[in-house]
């Protein structure tokens, strides 16, 4: 499937509008929107200062539409049935599954339009060059875009700019980046952390004039009624989509501190590749990449009805996000920052079982000694037992090893029975 991109602003506790790549077909809805001349110039000011922010002069108009919410959610569930087959969203959930990060019986897709369906404030639509508005209250646009409406008319843009400068499509529409959720979140938290240095330094200016301007936006949040996630999203899903926002954007201040818009324009032609790149900037900057890591496939070792899902990256959030699970945000945090690349290799057996074979590689062996200590503490509180002398947690649904090695490094394999393991680990 081609990598398409749309862009989806976000109102939420934080007190500022975020946005969340999808892959989008064709803009909502189609006809054209009538406004008024007063919202035309508002809008086309809005234009000139991103693009005078930005340092990226405008190059050709962009069309505009004003679709409802409601024909928004219809466009969203429209795009997941047919570019996100029931196959590709099970191995999307397999990838959060094996990392103990989602249960298996969670509906993804649900969830997903059940998230993006309730915060979408508005999209920029990479296919048709089209930016998508939704009305703050109402169906039907004002006469003037209120000061929430405007810093997400910022920020979706900056999307505008980039993709007339940079093509935003083409980022992320490479098999490599395709098959790897950590590469595919370190674009995306390049694109997003540009779009949301705007938007906050628009919204900086704003406020300097106006200190009201930031409780109006609170109001606007709280009447529109999206101001909070829905109940029951899961907390990866929630850390994920906020990611490329929060730590995006320190990443851009990083690299524009070290070289001015002109750097951060470079990176669009070399952009991070790991989540460690976004999560320490001067990494990047240093042009610390990956490790190579080498973990053969090992489906035939598990035998007949295993199956490859996924051979690729886990990365340093992921990892960091799976001690969460059971440690403290510190703990985990501390624990997979030393991360230096690792091999992920995901396997379904068609019935709802699941085996894995995680390398790490480790910048240290201090790096190394304590991921294994915190994975141990992680691993006995999850499955509620504590390791047998080989490094093993054997519960009646899943065994899982932990095996130290020498490069600094850790390996890890996870199966649903001993016998499972024992074939991998004679591999």
């Amino acid at each position: 499937m081609r990598k398409r991109w749309m862009m989806i602003a976000l109102v939420l506790m934080l007190g500022v509008n975020m946005a969340v790549a999808q892959d989008a077909a064709q803009t909502v809805p189609p006809e054209a929107t009538p406004i008024s001349p007063a919202l035309a110039a508002q809008m086309a000011n809005l234009e000139a200062v991103t693009a005078k922010l930005r340092d990226l002069p405008i190059r050709q108009p962009v069309e505009h539409q004003f679709p409802t919410r409601q024909q928004t959610i219809d466009y969203l569930r429209d795009l997941y049935a047919r570019e996100l087959p029931p196959a590709a969203i099970e191995r999307t959930k397999q990838f959060y599954v094996a990392l103990g990060l989602l249960p298996d019986d969670i509906d993804l897709a649900a969830v997903y339009l059940n998230l993006l369906g309730s915060q979408v404030a508005g999209f920029y639509d990479a296919d048709t060059e089209t930016m998508n508005v939704i009305p703050t209250t109402g169906d039907t646009p004002g006469t003037t875009l209120s000061f929430t409406e405007q810093i997400i008319y910022v920020h979706e843009f900056t999307h505008a700019l980039q993709d007339q400068y940079f093509g935003l499509n083409g980022l992320l529409d490479t098999p490599e980046v395709q098959n790897s959720p950590d590469r595919s979140l370190a674009i995306t938290s390049l694109v997003e952390g540009d779009a949301t240095a705007i938007m906050t330094v628009y919204s900086q200016e704003v406020t300097a004039r106006d200190p009201f301007a930031g409780l109006s936006m609170l109001v606007e949040g709280l009447q529109a009624g999206n101001l909070f996630l829905p109940e029951g999203i899961p907390s990866i899903l929630t850390t994920e989509l906020l990611l490329p926002y929060e730590e995006g954007l320190n990443f851009v201040v990083a690299v524009y501190k070290e070289g001015g818009w002109d750097g951060v324009n470079a990176a669009y032609g070399n952009p991070p590749t790991t989540s460690e790149q976004i999560l320490h900037p001067d990494k990047y900057l240093a042009g610390e990449s990956a490790q190579d890591v080498a973990l053969d496939d090992m489906t035939a070792a598990l035998g007949d009805g295993w199956t490859q899902q996924w051979d690729t990256s886990a990365g340093e959030f992921y990892l960091r996000e799976q001690l969460k699970t059971e440690l403290s945000k510190g703990e985990a945090n501390a624990a997979a920052a030393g991360w230096g690349g690792d091999h992920f290799r995901i396997y379904s057996d068609g019935g709802g079982g699941l085996a894995y074979a995680l390398r790490i590689a480790w910048d240290t062996l201090d790096d190394q000694v304590a991921y294994n200590q915190a994975y141990t503490a992680y691993a006995d509180a999850r499955f509620g037992v504590s390791a047998d002398a080989g490094g093993c947690w054997m519960t009646s649904e899943n065994t899982t090893c932990l095996v130290p090695l020498d490069s600094p490094g850790t390996l890890i394999f996870s199966a649903p029975t001993m016998a499972e393991i024992s074939a991998l680990m004679r591999m």
